[in-house]
């Protein structure tokens, strides 16, 4: 329903974020780095009590990172450096079934920036992302309820209710972002299905207060699974060892999640520790779906879904969170582009293109891992396995915001490819290589990536950073413009040979660290060529 909803509310936002969990708070992050105002309302009071998603992969912190987060979270995840035991235990003060040291991460010192893998559960990690957004300015309200959500042509108009004192407040946006979740409201209110196999498991996480130093006995478990007949779940201890989180199975036909009372979940939890009458308290209790799942479209008019809301990814192979984080930095950049005009509202039409193909495979990959985890591999498909650094890394984009080069072939590139072959083609991430600044300092390629379009052209190539400066003074375009040989200097690896130019080629790099363009070499009225290309990409010829 379509209606003229733009007199009489009481807040107006050019953006309103609906759910604070870790995407939704990455999302109001990027935002506020942008400079775009923003409400983010969600309907608790605070931040997540629930682990949840456990860790972040390299190309996450690359994002974090650009926004000053890295630092306070590896700070904050020091404490779980020697969790490193991958166990299977009747209980943890019981006989042990097998335990054996988890491997050290793949050094991936040669295609990032941020060479480790961040050990830290989403209730740690969500109040540093808070931080920081408020840092930058984010008005973030917490105990608030979206309700009623109506777009028309112009923008979104909703009612936010307080729900400790019932007030309720209109507001308008011009865009309006879902991260509320798997079971949230404004994917359903739109309408848009689901795709995939469904749900695979319900499952329920309690959250629990008991001292597990003695049952521990001197270890520490990343992973630990608990098998007796009580419990048949996964325990997990976080680094004060006396704080810990039961996830267990259950059919919600025979046993309910009303029949997990805190007298059970107590049992359940003294079961799994193998402590009889452990003082053991409750915090809470979270159901949830193992699920797989992809939204038949990320956006709606003036809406998009991020995250859960988007994509429920089985948590084998830890990319919901991962992925999630990315829609929404691939989001933050173009909604700022169009908010400031330097780009057309038909932008915003990749984000779909864009992060569904990523969502659909990225479901795929976990749902195969889950198969061979469980013993129901060795089909086929198994070969179609792509390892984690591929999953996170080597996914490429084909939308209106990437101009391919004339040689490719659409649809002859797998889903991921394996990040040490890629080699600047548009539409992929911009390879990491060290480069010598002008300061004396070394920085990678993409450090060098802010929240402008980036413009690096080879050695010989002045005519584009020329041409570069020519359009952005005439068109109001902003754009970094950075020379190899001028601005940057090569260390270890060349640079064309990373990015498949010759010295007088150029490569358009989009915020997001991706390829937009590459020109191999000169070539004739370079102004017009990039004109086009920055209007062509940026959607400017269509606004």
């Amino acid at each position: 329903m379509h209606e003229d909803t733009t007199a009489g509310h009481e807040d107006t936002t050019p953006v309103l974020v609906v759910g604070a969990g870790l995407v939704g708070l990455s999302t109001s992050l990027f935002l506020s780095w942008h400079g775009v105002r923003h409400l983010l309302v969600e309907r608790h009071a605070g931040t997540s009590i629930h682990p949840r998603a456990w860790g972040l992969y390299p190309r996450t912190l690359e994002l974090l990172d650009a926004v000053g987060v890295t630092d306070a979270l590896l700070t904050e995840a020091a404490g779980f450096a020697g969790h490193t035991l991958n166990g299977k235990v009747e209980s943890l003060a019981g006989p042990e079934i097998s335990v054996t040291r988890i491997p050290e991460p793949e050094d991936v010192g040669d295609i990032s920036p941020v060479t480790r893998i961040l050990s830290l559960s989403q209730d740690r990690i969500e109040p540093i992302l808070l931080r920081r957004a408020r840092e930058l300015g984010a008005d973030v309200r917490f105990g608030t309820e979206l309700r009623d959500p109506v777009q028309d042509a112009d923008g979104v108009t909703a009612t936010l209710r307080d729900r400790e004192t019932g007030a309720e407040r209109r507001v308008r946006a011009r865009y309006l972002i879902a991260a509320d979740g798997a079971r949230g409201s404004v994917r359903e209110h739109l309408g848009i299905a689901r795709q995939g196999r469904g749900t695979i498991r319900h499952q329920i996480s309690i959250v629990f207060r008991a001292d597990l130093h003695g049952p521990l006995r001197g270890r520490r478990f990343a992973v630990c699974r608990i098998a007796n007949p009580l419990v048949d779940g996964v325990l997990g201890h976080d680094d004060t060892l006396r704080r810990g989180t039961l996830i267990v199975t259950h059919d919600p036909h025979t046993d309910p999640v009303t029949a997990y009372t805190p007298e059970r979940c107590t049992e359940l939890v003294r079961a799994a520790v193998g402590v009889p009458g452990l003082p053991v308290t409750v915090l809470s209790t979270l159901p949830w779906e193992m699920a797989a799942l992809v939204a038949e479209r990320y956006a709606e008019g003036r809406v998009f879904l991020v995250g859960d809301a988007a994509h429920v990814i089985p948590p084998v192979g830890g990319y919901g969170a991962n992925t999630g984080i990315q829609d929404a930095h691939n989001l933050a950049w173009k909604l700022a582009a169009v908010l400031r005009g330097q780009a057309g509202e038909a932008l915003l039409g990749s984000y779909d293109a864009e992060r569904r193909p990523v969502g659909r495979a990225t479901v795929r990959q976990a749902a195969l891992r889950l198969a061979a985890r469980t013993g129901k591999g060795g089909g086929p498909d198994d070969a179609a396995v792509a390892d984690t650094l591929s999953v996170m890394f080597g996914y490429r984009y084909r939308s209106a915001a990437v101009i391919a080069d004339e040689e490719e072939q659409d649809g002859a590139a797998p889903d991921f490819a394996d990040p040490r072959t890629l080699s600047g083609a548009p539409g992929t991430r911009v390879p990491h290589l060290w480069l010598g600044a002008g300061d004396g300092r070394t920085v990678s390629t993409l450090s060098l990536v802010d929240r402008r379009p980036l413009l690096m052209a080879g050695a010989k190539a002045a005519e584009w950073c020329d041409a570069a400066r020519a359009v952005a003074r005439r068109t109001g375009i902003d754009l970094d413009v950075v020379r190899l040989g001028d601005d940057v200097t090569e260390r270890e690896r060349s640079w064309h040979d990373a990015t498949g130019v010759t010295e007088t080629g150029a490569v358009l790099i989009r915020p997001d660290g991706f390829v937009a363009w590459r020109s191999t070499a000169a070539q004739p009225s370079p102004e017009g060529v990039l004109e086009d290309v920055l209007n062509h990409v940026l959607a400017r010829d269509e606004s």
